[in-house]
């Protein structure tokens, strides 16, 4: 991406927050779309990049926002250090189950990464000492910036933008490095890789670390944004509409994560309400993107607007 085009996408949520204060409900709605972007951008790193299909994105979100919530309350220090250690907790609990389950690929591995985030599901269900148990944990405050004359909530959704932005800088930075071109090869042709001396599994695991990592944020800001957060915030519904995201706007591009999470956002709404009907609207939009945009719509609006070289 050009740095026009980097500086419109930061431009647009701090805009858009300036334009919507007083506006409690669209502000809300804005910081879902950037919680969740953020979740869409990781499943591209792993899954659109490096081709490692998971269903863990919930299991890390879960993990970040208990992690940040228990150095904040417990701990009684500020949200900088609940957030790192999210990232921290996050990463290596992803590094960690990374390294033995890697081995395996395709649909077997997105089974384990869904039995991962039942796992992890059920130990904030059962663990009450640590997490509340199905009562969960609450009192949680949002992070604000001493800036005189903007309300609370924008201060937050420029704390979280900040954050938003940085992973989107720093995962276009690796896409188009070296190293992300390397880890893409896993997606293309683990052999190929493998002839060309990359180290396979080194390379599938820090994709997964890092994946997990972001996850692990973006629930440290989604706990302190809710001020509540238990087993029933996490479930497999998050991981789908991860995947949703990144597969409607393009999974192998980082606009289209971008694109899905606020269409979705969006889209999801009217079913706020409506809980249950809420994964089937998801199917049916990836059935729908699969059948109709099988690449996501950003590449193909931009293969159709490519260009073509004359006959």
């Amino acid at each position: 991406m050009g740095k026009l085009e980097l500086g419109i996408y930061l431009a647009l949520p701090v805009v858009a927050g300036f334009l919507l204060q007083g506006n409690d409900y669209a502000l809300t709605i804005l910081a879902f779309m950037l919680i969740y972007g953020v979740l869409a951008m990781a499943t591209t790193i792993c899954t659109g990049h490096a081709g490692q299909v998971t269903l863990a994105q919930a299991g890390f979100f879960g993990i970040g926002a208990y992690a940040a919530v228990l150095v904040t309350l417990d701990l009684d220090l500020p949200f900088v250090f609940g957030f790192i250690a999210s990232l921290v907790v996050s990463g290596a609990v992803g590094y960690a189950l990374g390294v033995p389950i890697l081995r395996v690929k395709g649909h077997f591995l997105g089974l384990i990464t869904l039995a991962f985030t039942q796992v992890v599901y059920e130990v904030a269900l059962h663990w009450e000492s640590l997490t509340g148990g199905f009562n969960g944990l609450f009192g949680m405050t949002k992070p604000v910036l001493p800036i005189p004359g903007i309300e609370p909530l924008y201060s937050f959704i420029l704390i979280l933008t900040a954050f938003w932005f940085a992973v989107l800088l720093a995962a276009d930075n690796l896409v188009h490095s070296r190293y992300g071109r390397a880890m893409h090869m896993l997606k293309v042709t683990e052999q190929g890789a493998q002839a060309c001396g990359i180290n396979v599994s080194r390379y599938k695991s820090d994709a997964f670390a890092l994946s997990a990592a972001l996850c692990g944020g973006a629930g440290a800001f989604y706990g302190h944004f809710i001020g509540y957060i238990g087993p029933d915030s996490f479930t497999i519904d998050v991981s789908i509409a991860a995947i949703a995201m990144a597969i409607v706007g393009g999974i192998g591009d980082l606009r289209g994560a971008i694109l899905g999470s606020v269409l979705l956002t969006f889209l999801n709404e009217p079913l706020r309400n409506h809980p249950l009907y809420q994964p089937v609207m998801y199917g049916a939009v990836i059935l729908l993107a699969l059948i109709v945009l099988p690449e996501g719509i950003v590449p193909s609006v931009l293969r159709i607007a490519r260009p073509r070289p004359p006959a």
